[in-house]
């Protein structure tokens, strides 16, 4: 039988509140590689990003050596210390992969 791998050290989450903490929640060790994967396919992109002030900007997955992936839209941004590089997700795969790894009842019904 197969089972996921430790959750610990991968923790995915959502930009969807103002002046209130964001919904977060540990992800499995086989979602992060499916996410990675996804990442290597991207192309890199010097396109800025723009998000809204208000609402839903985005999601991220961060991992315990302190890299964070951002996705909104279109674009996937890796932030490691110091250095970020930003790729292109024209299908919003990446994005769409995170939101749906919430658990239910974790995200606004808009986003589920």
């Amino acid at each position: 039988m197969a089972t996921s791998r430790s959750t610990s050290d991968w923790t995915a989450g959502a930009f969807v509140f103002s002046g209130r903490p964001d919904p977060s929640w540990p992800i499995s060790t086989d979602m992060a590689e499916e996410l990675i994967a996804i990442w290597d396919t991207l192309v890199p992109t010097d396109a800025a990003r723009t998000t809204p002030a208000l609402g839903y900007r985005g999601c991220f997955v961060r991992d315990r050596a302190g890299r964070t992936w951002t996705a909104f839209h279109e674009l996937v941004t890796l932030s490691t210390r110091g250095d970020s590089e930003t790729r292109r997700d024209e299908q919003r795969r990446f994005e769409r992969t995170v939101l749906a790894s919430a658990p239910a009842g974790t995200l606004p019904a808009s986003l589920s």
